[in-house]
């Protein structure tokens, strides 16, 4: 999972805790768990939803800070830093799929 995505769905989880929306909250960490690749993502996950419920009462005045300070830890726990690299394709790119300059037809 990358950093953005993990952000959008701690930003969720804010609205959803402000307007006291358990089950909407419940859904997204659900998805999200299911949907991750790796354990420590879903940690920083699971420890947001935690610090969300904790921070409630401040979540208005301090929500800028309580995020940064989320993706920081996501970050340091190695959840967005790494990309996997795309396969190789199995297949050349050209038009005629490494065929050279003959083509189908043969190469005359």
């Amino acid at each position: 999972m990358d950093t953005f995505t993990l952000m959008v769905a701690i930003l969720l989880m804010m609205i959803a805790v402000q307007y006291n929306q358990n089950w909407l909250i419940a859904a997204i960490v659900l998805l999200m768990v299911v949907t991750m690749r790796s354990a420590s993502t879903t940690a920083v996950l699971i420890i947001a939803t935690v610090v969300l419920f904790v921070a409630k009462p401040y979540l208005e005045q301090y929500w800028p800070f309580l995020l940064f300070g989320l993706i920081i830890f996501a970050t340091v726990l190695g959840g967005g830093g790494k990309q996997e690299q795309p396969q190789q394709e199995m297949y050349s790119a050209d038009m005629f799929g490494g065929m050279g300059m003959g083509g189908l037809g043969g190469g005359y």
